[in-house]
């Protein structure tokens, strides 16, 4: 099944679209991807269109990619010719009949092309993989008996059987612009060991034999991805990672996932004090969304020096917020001259994205999509009235031509060298300023915290579970958050912060000692854990809602040498907590 002259141009733009969103696409991997094909790529969805364009930009080997597209789409005679000649396949859902279903699919294998499919079925937006859909896997084992060959196909094939490699990729924070990315690609899953049973005459055999092969690639997509149990425990982590590494970049993408699942586990840990810590964290995650802040904006902020556990938390002086919006104001003015041509450029392009993304509120997984694709949009307009304006200015029609087609690839090129230290410092200072203004402001104009825990889904409510549920349980309706004003909750971040990293570190200090933490099965294989035997009702919540319990145990000391061997900043500056020594942990949480 050839591919059209649409492919390579729209793999372009996807290219251009994922590396102007993205400030950082990390692949790992690589080396166990096939030379040649056929190969099923299995990969996560998350982030809809975004996921296609990240796995046909980041595939190895220069691999081209076919898609799956549901029949009804090819109706439209311009729509399907697009698809067609772009590479997808058109697949028929009504059909039982898998050999049928899934010929198209055969066909591009039999030339040892590959295919990228999308086992949970849809893009998502849940704190853990939802349940897989079989899809892949029967198309891989139907292919087996496509090449014995079967009634409908008519005798043998020639070819190889196809391998399915499975691909992973993890957001930092899929809808934020300039955030990172990292994708990783798994060994290749071979049907040896699956195809015998399902080649079996025996009634049933063949369908165990999906569900075996299934079951593999689950467990491949969860040593990929981040997976959490409920929002509360993936706000908590995610709190306790941005205070853990100052800043997003010091922690390297190559451990994205496994420091992050291993502060998921901590969190999952039954323990009073980690259930409180858990709360407070979510609670700091809830009081940023609502005031439109993040921990990374407020590093400028030093925490307290004295983070003894009995001491009152302290605000940081009015003093000190005004020096660091003066210094953030400095820092601005400064980046200004060099970078105001390409951002008075881009600004429209910026501001059409995110009214694009506000079309599509309710669906987080669609959010970047609608922000690249309104952005491109617009990037269509502009770039060619720059180029046109400045092919005037030149007259030269040759000479003209290809001093404007420069001039306006290198403000391009311009734009995304310092597009990130400027967009850093510009969150700084807006940040800086509500700081300012929440810090000078009387206490009277606070909101009362209780108030704020009480009705946080107001203002900050969690994701609605609409994917993954079980056929019985309806799907949650969104619910737009209402606007809070920054400053009346000014304060009672900085005080939850200070609380938050104080009590963090006096736990991490406790695990010192050496009591066990849970952990997913394979982190606790990979860390020379304990692997405790799954119950069989455990094993049903996975069928119904994709989450599965961790099913190991880890020693908190190597939990701890784990972490500080990644970068964390664990300690106090005061040296001692609760008694207990902090002079052998390295770094130090100011």
């Amino acid at each position: 099944m050839p591919f059209g002259f649409t492919h390579s141009p729209l793999v372009a733009l996807a290219n251009s679209a994922i590396c102007s969103f993205f400030r950082q696409i990390e692949v790992y991997g690589a080396e166990n991807v096939p030379t040649e094909g056929p190969i099923i790529f299995a990969c996560t969805h998350a982030n809809m269109a975004v996921d296609p364009a990240l796995l046909s930009n980041t595939v190895p080997h220069g691999h081209l990619m076919h898609y799956w597209v549901k029949d009804s789409l090819f109706k439209n005679p311009a729509v399907g010719w697009m698809l067609r000649n772009a590479g997808n396949i058109a697949v028929d859902r009504t059909t039982r009949n898998n050999q049928m279903l899934f010929r198209g699919t055969f066909e591009a294998l039999a030339l040892g092309e590959c295919i990228g499919v999308f086992p949970e079925g849809t893009s998502h937006t849940e704190p853990h993989l939802i349940p897989l859909k079989d899809g892949t896997s029967w198309a891989a084992l139907e292919y087996v008996r496509y090449l014995r060959g079967t009634e409908e196909n008519k005798g043998a094939k020639k070819g190889r059987k196809a391998v399915i490699v499975p691909v992973g990729i993890a957001y930092v924070d899929k809808t934020k612009y300039r955030s990172r990315v990292v994708v990783h690609y798994r060994k290749p899953i071979t049907m040896e060991q699956f195809e015998s049973e399902f080649l079996s005459d025996e009634p049933g055999a063949d369908k165990t034999a999906v569900k075996n092969l299934t079951k593999a690639i689950t467990l491949e997509f969860r040593k990929m991805t981040v997976n959490c149990p409920d929002w509360d425990t993936a706000f908590a982590a995610q709190m306790a990672r941005e205070l853990l590494w100052e800043r997003e970049s010091n922690l390297s993408l190559a451990d994205y996932v496994q420091v992050s699942q291993t502060l998921v586990d901590l969190f999952c840990t039954p323990n009073s004090k980690i259930e409180n810590l858990k709360t407070l964290l979510a609670t700091y995650q809830r009081l940023l969304t609502s005031s439109r802040l993040s921990n990374a904006a407020l590093v400028g902020l030093k925490l307290p020096r004295q983070l003894n556990p009995d001491s009152v938390t302290s605000l940081p002086s009015r003093f000190s917020t005004l020096w660091l919006l003066i210094k953030d104001s400095i820092a601005c003015l400064i980046r200004l001259p060099f970078f105001i041509v390409p951002m008075l450029l881009h600004i429209p392009i910026y501001i059409v994205g995110i009214l694009g993304a506000r079309l599509v509120e309710d669906e987080l997984e669609t959010q970047a999509q609608m922000k690249i694709v309104f952005g491109l949009l617009l990037s269509f307009l502009t770039y060619p009235v720059l180029f046109f304006s400045l092919w005037a200015v030149f007259r030269n029609w040759t000479l003209g031509t290809m001093m404007a087609a420069g001039a306006v690839w290198l403000l391009g090129r311009y734009h995304s060298a310092l597009i990130d230290e400027n967009y850093d410092a510009m969150k700084r200072l807006v940040a800086a300023w509500r700081l300012v203004v929440g810090v000078w402001l009387p206490r009277d104009f606070e909101m009362p915290l209780p108030s704020f825990v009480a009705q946080y889904s107001l203002f900050a409510p969690d994701p609605p579970k609409i994917a993954g549920l079980p056929p019985t349980t309806p799907p949650e309706k969104y619910q737009k958050p209402k606007r809070l004003s920054s400053r009346v909750l000014v304060k009672h971040i900085l005080r939850v912060r200070a609380q938050a990293a104080r009590e963090l570190a006096e736990l991490l200090l406790e695990l010192e000692n050496g009591e066990e933490v849970v952990a997913q099965t394979w982190l606790a294989e990979e860390f020379g854990g304990k692997v405790l035997q799954q119950s069989q009702q455990d094993g049903v919540e996975e069928q119904l809602t994709g989450w599965v319990k961790q099913g190991g145990t880890r020693s908190g000391r190597e939990v701890i040498q784990y972490l500080k061997s990644k970068g964390a900043r664990l300690g106090f500056i005061a040296g001692e907590v609760d008694g207990v020594n902090a002079s052998g942990l390295d770094t130090e949480m100011e």
